[in-house]
């Protein structure tokens, strides 16, 4: 059955799902949700300011060079 996995991901995935699985990977580092938010935030024209701080604080923790 095809899962929709690009083929040379799929061990890639598997291997990911079986860390996860053993508690090896945290449900943040299996689910990128920062990095996907963070990607549509710098996609936007206009910004709240939680949504600033929220970017600001996550590019402070992961490094991304943002607030640079």
């Amino acid at each position: 059955m095809d899962n929709g996995w690009p083929r040379v991901l799929k061990r890639f995935a598997a291997e990911a799902w079986r860390r996860a699985d053993a508690g090896e990977l945290a449900d943040e580092e299996l689910y990128c949700s920062d990095a996907q938010w963070s990607g549509l935030y710098d996609r936007m024209h206009t910004h709240e300011p939680e949504e600033t701080e929220r970017r600001l604080a996550l590019a402070f923790e992961h490094g991304d060079g943002f607030a640079e």
